[in-house]
């Protein structure tokens, strides 16, 4: 998808909104949700697929908590033996395999499934297709069978404004839910706004000392990122929560300056985190519109061009897109990036670095 051209007259317009709107978030209190646990369970099984991802390690630890049986729908045996696991029962099966997730449901008996599926690579358009689309739609279609009480379907802020592949599968899967297309189930729908090691992704570059990328003067978005041990408060707070059927709950962490930001604050506090001096990578966004362009037209011809055009999408996309929502937890994405300054980073290509995704990425669990 093709986002319209950004001119000069625009700049400073963006600039000022994005002002405006982090001063009335940071002097605003955000009273949709009040944060904390709320509801404890007694034994009820809570099947995860996408469990074994960077979300669904924290929800697991926090299902066995309150009292809830985590079942984990794993690839790999090796799952069985990692410590967010414990207390959780972990079956093997590939959640694109409908018959997999039929399994999963017959052999447990759960009374709900929670979706935190979501594709590695955002832009294979195919890899999107099955895991944001296709293994989601298995788990409804095994939950209509099992008579589960609940599907909690953990989407994306971006479906408000769907530009990239997988923001329009989970909004596609967000209307199969309320049209109920694959039978009667009860469903929640939750969207949240950004993660911290996204908005921490050159943490170790900047760290190993390489300048901080930003579009013109980087404020053309606001967002107010959530940690993921607060979105999985959050998430099992909405379990059997008969309040929370039917509903679409965004959800972002605090409206604070050490969380509300755009990208410039972003990567000036990982400057101020460092101790080192701010050293800014101006990129026109001018210029890399007309890179998108190029690329996209390259792409028709050369298939393997349309990924990277894809990409330059995204890295725009999240550049000006605002991802606000209703405020929960205490955590912020200061405070992530000081349990980031004593860590060792790779280097190398960004393929290279991303190879060893979160697992640089601290956590409280």
């Amino acid at each position: 998808m093709a986002f319209s051209t950004i001119t000069n007259l625009d700049v400073a317009a963006h600039q000022k909104k994005s002002a405006e709107l982090k001063a009335r978030l940071h002097s605003s209190e955000s009273t949709t949700y009040v944060t904390g646990p709320t509801g404890n369970g007694n034994g009820e099984v809570v099947l995860l697929l996408g469990g074994t991802g960077y979300i669904g390690r924290a929800v697991v630890p926090e299902l066995v908590k309150r009292g809830y049986k985590p079942v984990v729908l794993a690839r790999s045996e090796s799952a069985k033996g990692e410590a967010e696991f414990e207390g959780a029962d972990v079956v093997i099966g590939d959640p694109t395999r409908l018959g997999d997730v039929q399994r999963a449901v017959t052999q447990t008996s759960p009374q709900v499934v929670i979706s935190l599926l979501s594709g590695r690579r955002p832009n294979d358009a195919e890899e999107c297709r099955q895991v944001d689309h296709e293994a989601i739609g298995n788990g409804i279609k095994a939950a209509v069978e099992g008579e589960v009480k609940q599907f909690i379907h953990i989407s994306d802020f971006g479906a408000y404004r769907p530009e990239l592949i997988p923001q329009v599968y989970k909004l596609q899967v967000e209307g199969e839910l309320m049209g109920r297309h694959h039978g009667d189930l009860d469903w929640t729908i939750i969207r949240p706004t950004a993660y911290y090691p996204y908005l921490s992704m050159t943490f170790g570059d900047v760290k190993n000392g390489e300048k901080y990328r930003i579009f013109d003067h980087g404020e053309y978005s606001v967002v107010n990122p959530i940690a993921r041990e607060d979105l999985a408060e959050f998430i099992v707070n909405q379990v059997l929560d008969p309040h929370a059927i039917g509903r679409i709950l965004p959800v972002g962490g605090p409206w604070t300056p050490d969380n509300t930001v755009t990208l410039k604050d972003a990567g000036q506090m990982m400057f101020d985190v460092l101790g080192k001096p701010a050293e800014f990578d101006v990129v026109t966004m001018a210029s890399w519109d007309k890179k998108i362009a190029n690329l996209t037209r390259a792409g028709k011809l050369y298939k393997k061009l349309a990924p990277v055009a894809f990409y330059l999408e995204a890295a725009k996309y999240w550049s000006v897109v605002d991802h606000v929502a209703p405020a929960y937890g205490t955590r912020t994405l200061r405070g992530f990036m000081e349990k980031l300054k004593d860590r060792e980073f790779p280097t190398g290509s960004f393929r290279e670095r991303m190879k060893s995704g979160t697992n640089v990425m601290p956590t409280d669990i």
